[in-house]
Order: structure tokens, then C-alpha cells, then sequence
């Protein structure tokens, strides 16, 4: 089984040192141990693998830097929606709108937003708004 230094893992998941650090003491990686002061950390790829947000060891850095945009993409996709409806979207709304990328929804959040009635139908605006391409300069008009 491989094993990774802190330095590798915080450079792996975009964490900073002190973080890792703190996910050991925390027993995030509970199989990771400490040979010598010297020597520092090691973290066992199995207990990388169980975090939920991890790519495969095996990936290339650019596939690394892609997937991270992607997840931080929707994860900003997810909090717009968040703060404009006050309520968590749906698993549909979600891929919906994390095909359109966070330009593109955060538009389209705006437009519900700036409705003079409060949208009953969320789901069905946002496809009609995305079908239509609607812009905040073309709000539709009852």
C-alpha cells in the first residue's frame, strides 16, 4: 500500500499542511502513523481514499485541476441557489444547473429573483429560462 507525506497530500487535495495535520489528530486518517520527528506523517493511500472528495491517486494533474473545477463549480452552483430561494435544490435543479456552468445560473437566479411573483415552479423556470435564453435584460412579462 503507498503511503504519502503530509506535503503530498496537502499539495493533492489543495489543503493547506496544518490542515492535514489536523485531520490525523482528528482521526480523519485513522491508519496514519509517525515514525520519528524527522520523518513526519505518513498517511495510507486507503484512508485518502475513503474521503469523499479524493480523486484517484493515478490521475494527472490537469484531470486533478478539472475536477476540482468541477466540484467547486457546483458546489457554487448549490450555494447561489441556496441564497437566492432560501431553500437547497433539488438533485434535478442541481444537474440542471451545473450543466449550464455558474454564469449562466447565476443569470437565471436573477431573473427569479427580480420576479415580481414569487416562481411556485422553480424546476420548470429555470429549464424555460435556459430553453429561452433569457437574460436579467429580458425578464419575461406576464
Amino acid at each position: 500500500m503507498k503511503e504519502y507525506t503530509v506535503k503530498e497530500v496537502s499539495e493533492l487535495l489543495g489543503k493547506h499542511e496544518e490542515t492535514i495535520k489536523r485531520w490525523i489528530r482528528s482521526g480523519k486518517f485513522p491508519n496514519s502513523y509517525r515514525n520519528s520527528d524527522k520523518e513526519g506523517w505518513r498517511i495510507i493511500e486507503s484512508d485518502l481514499l475513503k474521503l469523499k472528495n479524493v480523486v484517484p491517486i493515478n490521475k494527472t494533474e490537469q484531470q486533478v485541476e478539472e475536477l476540482k473545477s468541477d466540484v467547486d463549480e457546483s458546489e457554487l452552483v448549490k450555494l447561489a441557489y441556496q441564497a437566492v430561494t432560501l431553500s437547497s435544490p433539488k438533485n434535478e435543479i442541481l444537474s440542471i444547473l451545473s450543466v449550464v456552468g455558474i454564469k449562466c445560473t447565476l443569470e437565471i437566479l436573477l431573473i427569479m429573483q427580480q420576479s415580481p411573483t414569487k416562481v411556485k415552479n422553480p424546476e420548470g423556470f429555470i429549464r424555460k429560462a435556459i430553453r429561452e435564453n433569457l437574460s436579467p435584460t429580458t425578464i419575461p412579462i406576464k
